[in-house]
């Protein structure tokens, strides 16, 4: 058997630690399993400030989400430790920190597509009126990918 590649898509949610939990509890012991961790974020702008107030007060702004930025990405490597933490080899434990390009799904669907992973494991928000008008990240991500294992966590 092919050992286990898994992509967690990752945003801070209570139901992205569950899924986080799932796969401690499901593959800790498979020595083999390789996990990665994908945050896609919103790129901040890159903006031409000068001594203007109205761009410095942009620029301090852009610092603040820089900042912000940082901090996700530690909180991303956070759970990482925990995974490592849990079992997983530190050499089979990944995170990607990209800036988004396009909507989530595709997101997703093309890193599979270039790692190669043969299983997602993707968490289901609770349900809203949007969710009625427009497709779920997961139903994008299944009806792209036949040939991984797309494993939801309520």
């Amino acid at each position: 058997m092919a050992a286990h590649k898994i992509l967690v898509p990752y945003n801070f949610t209570r139901n992205d630690q569950k899924a986080l939990g799932f796969v401690i509890e499901s593959y800790a012991d498979d020595a083999e399993a390789e996990i990665t961790l994908l945050h896609a974020y919103a790129p901040l702008p890159k903006i031409e400030t000068d001594d203007r107030t109205v761009m410095a007060r942009l620029s301090e702004n852009l610092a603040y989400l820089r900042q912000k930025l940082n901090d996700t990405e530690e909180a991303l490597k956070t759970a990482r430790t925990r995974l490592i933490k849990a079992g997983f080899a530190a050499d089979k434990v990944a995170c990607v920190f990209k800036p988004q390009q396009k909507d989530a799904a595709q997101e997703i669907v093309d890193l599979v597509r270039q790692g190669r992973f043969n299983t997602i494991v993707l968490n289901r928000r609770p349900s809203s009126i949007n969710r009625f008008f427009t497709p779920s990240v997961s139903k994008k991500v299944t009806k792209a990918l036949t040939d991984v294992d797309v494993i939801t966590v309520a």
